[in-house]
């Protein structure tokens, strides 16, 4: 794992955990970190409990931020190979360096400096947060079981 677990552990405190979810694909383990500052929820069912209980999603170029969105907090992407990842492997549906709704963070200094002020984070983000979700999850907004069955009695 990329991030420095140890350190961040030690520079954020005990009022942080870090719930790792590893993709299905990847075998590697989650590292232990001690006084439980990592959890791996790899095994966990259902993501959206995870997003319920979580205060920042920080990912790297996962489609978990589109669901996320919806919870209309902060997150950070750990982008440390954007070039390799953008130009070899699979690239972007989207223009993803402008338009994250988020920090494009390549460093164990950088995550950790933007957990500790997370509060700044979320309000230099608000503009480009909000333009992904009007371009994204404009449909998201809680009420998608009403406008079926609106549309279901409409049609007859």
């Amino acid at each position: 794992m990329r991030l420095d677990l140890e350190r961040a552990a030690a520079e954020l405190g005990d009022d942080h955990v870090l719930l790792i979810r590893r993709h299905p694909n990847v075998v590697d383990t989650v590292p232990e970190v001690a006084g439980g500052f990592v959890r791996d929820v790899s095994a966990y069912p259902d993501i959206a409990e995870l997003f319920l209980v979580s205060d920042v999603l920080m990912t790297d170029y996962s489609s978990l931020m589109f669901d996320y969105a919806s919870t209309g907090r902060p997150m950070l992407f750990f982008t440390y190979d954007l070039e390799h990842y953008r130009d070899e492997l699979r690239g972007f549906y989207f223009d993803f360096e402008h338009e994250a709704p988020g920090p494009l963070l390549g460093t164990s200094d950088e995550v950790i400096e933007a957990l500790r002020s997370i509060d700044d984070v979320g309000r230099a983000y608000a503009a480009p947060y909000e333009q992904f979700t009007r371009r994204f999850c404009e449909l998201d907004d809680g009420k998608a079981a009403s406008r079926v069955v609106d549309r279901i009695l409409r049609s007859g």
